[in-house]
Formats: C-alpha cells, sequence, structure tokens
C-alpha cells in the first residue's frame, strides 16, 4: 500500500503527533473555519531555532497564510459580514 493513501491534503504527520504544540499557529475562521498558517511565522526572529524553522516548513506546506481580525474571522467572512450590517 502506498504512502499516500495515508495522508491527507492539510495533514502533517509532525503536526499532529510529533510537535502537536506547533498547532497554535494554526488559524481557524470562527464562522467557516477555514484554516490557515499564521503570519507570525514569517517573522525572521521565529525561525531561529531548528524546531521553528521545520514548523514553518511544515506549516507552508500544508496550509496558506491566513490572518484573522479581532473577531476570529478571516478576510473572506468579515467582508460578506460587514457588507451585510451596512
Amino acid at each position: 500500500m502506498s504512502h499516500s493513501k495515508h495522508t491527507k491534503r492539510g495533514y502533517s504527520l509532525y503536526i499532529e503527533k510529533w510537535n502537536s504544540s506547533a498547532k497554535k499557529y494554526i488559524n481557524t475562521c470562527a464562522i467557516c473555519g477555514h484554516k490557515g498558517y499564521s503570519p507570525v511565522i514569517e517573522d525572521i526572529k521565529f525561525c531561529r531555532n531548528l524546531e521553528n524553522k521545520v514548523i514553518y516548513k511544515e506549516l507552508t506546506k500544508i496550509l496558506c497564510k491566513m490572518q484573522l481580525d479581532k473577531l476570529g474571522r478571516c478576510e473572506n467572512c468579515a467582508q460578506v459580514q460587514d457588507k451585510i450590517k451596512i
């Protein structure tokens, strides 16, 4: 059986099993549930040690960058909700 049958898109064995503390750098939209990595990991100071370099590599490989607003919404959901309020 091939290895690809065990790996899902957006899944990292490193994040799930070996270093679950890296999940704090995964942002999830409070409305749509879309997941992405926090822009914090793109800071130069973040990748100073080996563990953070591996976290950066794994998260950027499986997720896209996603910034959340104060309410925990992604850009798309915030735009839609702000349009509805007006």
